[in-house]
């Protein structure tokens, strides 16, 4: 089969390479960003993207897209998107996040947990004050999310020698995981954490579900980590539970609104350590995804749509 296939991407020419050695016959067009889209969209087969920064308009437009490959987990953004058509088939980046995400989070709850803000400002001051931390070993990380990343998380803090409980809509067993708890008990699983860590992708179910309840039952030495989105967080709740410190911080990814606007309390909050949604921007994320990517145009190409791997609808 030939087809069109739009690279929408910074590294547009990486993924253009790779599948020009294994699809010759496809037609690659590159953006690397929304000002580059071709003016006439009505030819394309096939969108390889994250899609944050597209529109509706752009789904409007593309009348012969057949399938979406998004490079993130998380597809909330293309499902909003009321042009998508029905018998688009839409699969997710899942499975490329695990190794990044496990990194990001325990990056994210060192800094938090061991002040390196101060440690900063004090190394530009040339000031050398020692003071004491406290291990992650023994301490309890509730996750709640327990796909691809909060396994891949789960598995490197018991590495830590933590106790790990995953928080879930379909409790099961999971080896990564020394206990299960279904999210209904979230408030239950929070007061117990010595870390709550959310990777939670955004949708319905999940909006804002951490909430006022959830904040209010964690322990004033908890830290609370966010990196999955920023849509299934109650943002004027965990402000408040910071500056009142009923929490002891927050080591922060995603927020609602991004770039998180320089008026957002979240940037001058003493307890809080900020990285701009960096989660999987690794240099290797080419890497990781790719394969991915080859198998599931293999099966575009051969008209197996249905044995695509990471089907979100089709």
């Amino acid at each position: 089969m030939n087809c069109k296939v739009l690279i929408l991407d910074h590294h547009a020419e990486i993924y253009r390479d790779r599948l020009r050695a294994e699809f010759p016959a496809a037609k690659l067009v590159l953006a690397q960003g929304v000002s580059e889209l071709p003016a006439d969209l009505s030819d394309i087969d096939v969108l390889i993207s994250f899609a944050i920064e597209l529109t509706d308009d752009f789904y409007r437009r593309a009348t012969r897209l057949q399938w979406i490959q998004c490079l993130a987990t998380g597809v909330d953004q293309i499902l909003r998107c009321p042009s998508l058509r029905p018998d688009t088939v839409l699969t997710s980046g899942r499975g490329a996040h695990g190794a990044p995400m496990r990194e990001t989070v325990v990056y994210l709850m060192m800094a938090v947990s061991r002040d390196v803000k101060t440690l900063v400002e004090e190394q530009k001051a040339h000031v050398w004050n020692r003071r004491f931390y406290s291990l992650l070993t023994g301490k309890t990380a509730v996750i709640v999310g327990v796909g691809v990343v909060g396994t891949a998380i789960g598995q490197l803090l018991r590495a830590f020698g933590m106790h790990v409980i995953g928080v879930t809509r379909t409790t099961r067993a999971v080896e990564s995981f020394d206990e299960m708890m279904p999210t209904d008990r979230l408030v239950e699983a929070a007061s117990r954490a010595d870390f709550l860590i959310n990777v939670l992708p955004a949708n319905a179910d999940n909006a804002l579900l951490f909430d006022r309840a959830v904040f209010a039952a964690m322990k004033p030495t908890t830290y609370y980590i966010s990196a999955g989105r920023g849509q299934t967080v109650d943002e004027p709740a965990l402000i408040a539970a910071l500056r009142e410190r009923r929490i002891a911080g927050a080591g922060l990814d995603v927020f609602q609104t991004e770039p998180l606007p320089a008026d957002s309390p979240f940037w001058n909050l003493p307890n809080v350590f900020i990285t701009p949604h960096l989660g999987g921007y690794t240099i290797e994320y080419e890497d990781l995804i790719t394969p991915l990517i080859v198998d599931n145009m293999r099966m575009f190409v051969a008209g197996r749509r249905s044995e695509m791997r990471n089907i979100v609808k089709h």
